[in-house]
């Protein structure tokens, strides 16, 4: 079950409600109680007066919708499901319809299910970026296939009611939250889920881990509000959370952090931490075991999204400013409940990263600059379809324990001990589907390999019923992923690892084409760096009509077009802020077969940067020499290819000499050799009013060498240079 820490919107004191009788039997009547309930944030109240108006006719998009909306707000996500199965067939619906109806059936198991509607969503909603897949199959797959590393058991201290977010009070006793309420009497109840409100409570630790017993703290830390999750410092204090009792602007009671001192064998005090806000829940404390960083949860403006975690440092008995931990931990979506580690991994629990359903946890580690890259899934048996959170582990990162909605517990959310028996460790996949473009199908069966950079076979499999295939890859690589099949040509699609870190899976479908006809296929690549590029416009031109087809790279920067035999083409590829690039093409005498563009000239994309320095490495000289070599003519010829290729672009030539020469016959050479490239480029076509070839003597040495300044050769040699800059772009 949801509850109001969980979503950090912490609502206010509420008793429970009776709808009036002078409502029952109007439909109407039920509704606008219902919304009032709702918009009050009571949503077990609204969800119960919404399904008597359904119930009496009012079956419309207004109440199924609040339904749906109420069912996941509380967790119930088999009703979640039913509902949001209604609102998707509106013809108004929204693209978060789409994506809570996916995490319905994430919750509920039926991942298959879930990936359709999670893919039907991000292409209704995909931005600039263009479409993505979810994958939630393959990473389905993925957090299942390690079962062993943990051993889970349900702990006896759980109650009917709500039992979360253990934290360490020593070896042998802990602190958790729990809705455990004994009052006689009047109960105070939490308007979000009708439930009563948190207190903190005391339990022994086992040898064997079970926690026992389940005493509520003595002191002042708890009262009619909700209490938790806390920390016990190293220090010995205890820092917790509390719901305000006062509103924020908006009418919201939010979260802030209070501080206490022990007490005997309770807790006493409630100075507030020091960047408490009441416009924005500050709550979850975590600290460091030599206490030098203090972790929060916060919806404060400029995060990512819904809540993230902020870290402060310790700064001589003063926490310093909140910092954002950042896009290797926080998402759009809500990072609740840290954890941090006597190792110094973070746990934390999230709805934005992937995982099996609801909230997942997720470990990071912390960089040498004290950032944290990635997060990696801790995986089943820990997480499941349902929410679980709140993880902390002893200091020989073996045992521990995590709270749990899932079936089969004592009721609400329960807490769970476990035991890790082996480390974490991150694990990148490239996935995807085998198609046959024949027919549009996925194709089971098909012998697959996956290539590395050097074209060398590293690993092969086949794909399944489902023509799906998985892949083991790692970070800052490039790869192929070859697929054949009788009566096809071999399909290829190329992707690289370089931001896998965050994404954990690459997905390539791969396309068979028949083997008949000629295809052109090609491969864009950045140039001098690892990397495919997304998004170039491939235009293949038949010269002699004229005729143009225009297809765009995908993620792999793979293309591919139908060809005409007995012709000739020119293919050019242009993005915007980088070279382009032409390439001719014959299917002169071809009648069949697949032509690798690549294979003719190399597709590599060089960014455009107006003022940027680039060398023509070839472009040398013998002595105070001023005749051109065959391989500094064909570097120039490059030059004028490119020149002529981007038509907008004005280029400048500058010649450089060796600083050990007198600046003034240093100036005349190297104008000499300007006279001679200019003469040269001109002969292949270039116009003078694009082109400019400079000598600059010693005037601009790349490093400090000069008179009275002792350098080595090599260094001297970097001086005498050849190099080229875009001085403008016209028309921009």
């Amino acid at each position: 079950m949801r509850n109001t820490l969980r979503h950090l919107t912490l609502l206010l004191l509420l008793l429970a409600h009776v709808a009036p009788l002078w409502a029952q039997g109007n439909a109407e009547a039920h509704t606008r109680i219902a919304d009032r309930y709702y918009q009050r944030m009571a949503y077990a109240q609204a969800r119960e007066e919404y399904k008597i108006a359904a119930d009496l006719g009012a079956v419309n998009e207004h109440v199924v919708k609040r339904l749906a909306d109420c069912s996941m707000k509380l967790g119930d996500t088999k009703e979640g499901e039913i509902w949001y199965a209604q609102v998707v067939r509106y013809l108004n619906r929204e693209p978060l319809d789409l994506y809570m109806y996916a995490q319905a059936l994430k919750g509920n198991g039926k991942y298959a299910e879930a990936e359709e509607w999670m893919d039907r969503y991000l292409a209704m909603a995909r931005n600039e970026e263009g479409s993505k897949k979810s994958n939630i199959v393959d990473f389905a797959k993925k957090f299942t296939s390690n079962l062993d590393r943990f051993t889970v058991k349900r702990v006896t201290a759980n109650s009917p009611m709500d039992d979360m977010a253990v934290t360490w009070d020593g070896m042998d006793r802990v602190l958790f939250s729990s809705s455990r309420d004994t009052t006689v009497g009047m109960q105070w109840r939490s308007a979000w889920n009708d439930q009563p409100f948190l207190d903190l409570y005391s339990a022994s630790r086992q040898p064997d881990g079970d926690l026992i017993g389940g005493k509520r703290v003595s002191g002042n830390v708890n009262s009619k509000l909700h209490e938790g999750p806390a920390v016990v410092a190293p220090d010995g204090t205890l820092w917790y959370t509390r719901t305000n009792a006062a509103k924020s602007k908006n009418g919201i009671h939010r979260l802030s952090i209070l501080h206490a001192q022990r007490d005997g064998d309770g807790w006493k005090g409630d100075d507030p931490f020091l960047y408490n806000n009441p416009e924005c829940s500050v709550g979850h404390p975590a600290i460091s075991s030599e206490g030098k960083w203090f972790y929060f949860v916060s919806d404060m403006p400029g995060g990512y999204g819904g809540t993230d975690i902020y870290v402060c440092e310790n700064r001589g008995g003063q926490w310093g400013e909140p910092r954002n931990l950042g896009p290797g931990v926080n998402t759009a979506r809500n990072e609740l409940f840290p954890f941090i580690a006597d190792d110094g991994t973070l746990y934390f629990s999230s709805t934005g990263l992937p995982g099996l359903g609801g909230l997942d946890i997720f470990a990071s580690n912390r960089g040498s600059r004290g950032d944290f890259a990635f997060s990696v899934n801790v995986g089943a048996p820990v997480n499941g379809p349902k929410d679980d959170f709140a993880f902390v582990i002893d200091k020989n990162n073996s045992n521990g324990y995590f709270t749990s909605d899932r079936p089969g517990g004592a009721g609400g959310d329960d807490i769970y001990a476990f035991t890790m028996h082996y480390p974490l460790e991150q694990r990148f996949l490239c996935t995807g589907t085998v198609i046959d473009d024949d027919n549009a199908l996925p194709v089971p069966d098909v012998e697959l390999v996956l290539l590395n950079a050097d074209g060398v076979v590293v690993e092969s499999t086949r794909s399944d019923a489902d023509g799906r295939y998985s892949f083991p890859v790692e970070e800052n690589k490039e790869y192929a992923v070859r697929a054949s099949m009788a009566g096809h040509y071999d399909g290829i699609v190329h992707l690289s690892t370089e931001h896998i870190g965050q994404e954990q899976i690459v997905a390539r479908d791969v396309h068979l084409v028949p083997d008949a006809g000629i295809w052109l296929r090609g491969t864009v690549r950045y140039k001098d760096r690892i990397g495919f590029v997304e998004g170039v416009n491939v235009s293949v031109v038949n010269l002699t009509s004229f005729f143009s087809e225009v297809h765009t790279t995908d993620v792999g920067g793979d293309f591919l077009f139908r060809m005409q035999p007995n012709e000739e083409f020119e293919v050019v590829l242009e993005k915007p802020d980088y070279f382009s690039i032409s390439v001719p093409v014959s299917t002169a005498g071809v009648q069949r077969g697949v032509i690798e563009l690549g294979e003719v000239k190399k597709l590599e994309l060089e960014p455009l940067v107006i003022g940027r320095a680039i060398p023509l490495k070839y472009v040398t000289w013998s002595d105070d020499g001023t005749t051109l070599s065959l391989t500094a003519k064909a570097e120039l010829e490059q030059l004028a290819d490119r020149m002529q290729v981007n038509p907008s672009l004005n280029i400048e030539v500058g010649v450089h000499a060796d600083t050990r020469k007198p600046a003034e016959a240093a100036l005349k050479l190297t104008q000499a050799r300007a006279k001679v490239i200019d003469a040269y480029l001109h002969t292949k076509g270039i116009p003078k009013d694009r082109l400019t070839v400079k000598g600059y003597g010693i005037n601009k040495p790349v490093n400090p060498c000069g008179p009275g300044v002792e350098c080595t050769d090599a260094q001297h040699a970097e001086n005498m240079r050849v190099e080229y800059i875009v001085t403008g772009i016209v028309g921009s």
